[in-house]
């Protein structure tokens, strides 16, 4: 049985052809250019135009039948539709915090806070889709009036290859509208955003399918009625690619943010907002942390300095002489905060930078902040939901062998791979798989130990220097 894979990213459409029993066959990753995305907001129309591109690609260098489509995309956005279900602007991505001053507002009612997030698993944040469309409904009255249906990415995407509205929970789950404990719309939250049930998809699992439309099956050389999935989000299918689907098992992925999840049976939250929890599928839970900042802080640095951000290799050699104790410390918020603290308009930058430092002190300094952050969400997560017995990792950082060991020294543990350069993708094949009869969905690459910890004095320079960083943090917290 042959499965594709069809991925949009933040920044990028991704296509993957998998065959039971040989595994991934092709792959084709075609970035968006500027005209489609700024990495804030999307154009639909491009987006899906790069999309079928990569699916036609793909479908035309083989003369395998396909049995299914499996789709996955990023897991928090906002498109409104007409009422022919056309898109009425840009997609509003995760990195859109626009609504930063209404969320603001919004915070200042604690209780507020901690309904919505016991409720849903997402923060007040102006992140999640929720917020997005309230700050809008408030200051661009006369837009919000035209939307007729609110969707997502990956709903667009779905839409238009079969002509379905429908949403998987999955997907619904990082909206800040749905109801974690229920897995249904909240309708108290709805009323508060001012929505409608009628506005929304149908809620489905992963696995729903729906028929791929004749116009688009001879556009990219599929059959007609080819089984497409509904669509999930690309973190939960990053969990389940790399068998995390599993108790134990927590996926680490840094690319353009950051993020660290585990599976649970039931929902689980602190009491003070600092994780989040989402719907994977089968009753099971995410529950996680994510950062805004991760090589999207690296490229703002090369690009600031003048540099393409092609140049990783070289600024990785000068960081790897860099002195660790005498570097200064990167806060990586100048795309916001998002866990633990979940301040959009918290600011970063260096701290203790002095004169003799230069850019290959403060390119180290970079990756290290980007690690700390994630290392002060593992810690909370953790307490939460254990201690994992394996850490899988994936994402830009692969591409940094450096970088890689400088997060396998301050975890102090084996990191482990699949191999598999998209791993969301394969999950997308394996939900896919499933949904049309195949096996049931697990993990069918064998992950193996990528990186191992340098020396236990190497853990503790670094554990060191994480305490300096939470000094720093909990001094700035207060700064706008």
């Amino acid at each position: 049985m042959n499965i594709i894979g069809l991925e949009v990213s933040t920044s990028a459409a991704k296509c993957a052809l998998f065959s039971v029993g040989e595994g991934i066959i092709d792959t084709i990753e075609i970035p968006f250019d500027r005209h489609v995305t700024d990495k804030i907001t999307q154009d639909p129309e491009g987006m899906v135009a790069v999309a079928l591109q990569a699916l036609k690609h793909v479908v035309g260098r083989t003369t395998r039948e396909i049995a299914a489509i499996g789709l996955v995309g990023t897991w928090h956005s906002l498109l409104l539709l007409d009422k022919e279900k056309r898109p009425l602007g840009q997609i509003s991505m995760w990195a859109d915090l626009s609504a930063s001053p209404t969320v603001g507002e919004l915070k200042q009612d604690q209780e507020l806070v901690r309904r919505c997030y016991q409720k849903t698993g997402c923060m007040v944040h102006a992140m999640y889709p929720a917020y997005k469309y309230y700050h809008l409904a408030r200051t661009d009255p006369e837009t919000a009036g035209k939307a007729r249906f609110v969707a997502s990415q990956v709903e667009y995407l779905y839409h238009v290859l079969t002509g379905e509205r429908a949403v998987s929970r999955c997907t619904a789950s990082g909206t800040g509208l749905f109801n974690i404990h229920s897995l249904d719309w909240d309708e108290e939250l709805l009323q508060f955003v001012g929505l409608s049930r009628e506005q929304l998809g149908e809620l489905e699992e992963v696995f729903h399918v729906g028929s791929l439309k004749a116009s688009i099956a001879q556009a990219v050389g599929l059959k007609p009625g080819t089984p497409v999935t509904v669509g999930a989000a690309d973190g939960a299918m990053n969990q389940l690619a790399i068998g995390g689907a599993d108790h134990g098992i927590m996926s680490f992925s840094v690319g353009t943010s950051g993020a660290m999840r585990m599976v649970v049976d039931a929902p689980r939250l602190p009491e003070q907002p600092s994780t989040w929890c989402y719907y994977m599928y089968s009753e099971q839970r995410l529950v996680g942390a994510a950062t805004n900042g991760a090589t999207n802080c690296v490229d703002w640095f090369l690009d600031r300095c003048g540099n393409s951000s092609n140049r990783y290799a070289d600024y990785d050699r000068a960081a790897a002489t860099v002195d660790v104790e005498a570097a200064p410390i990167f806060l990586p918020f100048i795309y916001g905060e998002r866990c633990p603290g979940w301040e959009e308009n918290r600011p970063g930058g260096f701290v203790g930078l002095k004169s003799h430092h230069g850019p290959a002190e403060m390119y180290y300094a970079i990756l290290e902040g980007v690690l700390f952050n994630l290392y002060q969400c593992y810690t909370i997560l953790t307490e939460l939901a254990g201690v994992p017995e394996r850490i899988l990792i994936s994402g830009g950082i692969m591409h940094s062998p450096f970088w890689l060991q400088l997060a396998c020294d301050l975890l102090g543990r084996d990191l482990w791979t699949t191999g598999t350069k998209n791993d969301s993708t394969m999950g997308a094949v394996l939900v896919a798989l499933q949904s049309v009869g195949g096996d049931k969905a697990r993990q069918h690459l064998e992950p193996t130990v990528v990186c191992s910890p340098s020396s236990p004095e190497r853990t503790n320079t670094y554990r060191g220097r994480f305490q300096k960083y939470l000094e720093f943090y909990h001094a700035t917290q207060e700064i706008v």
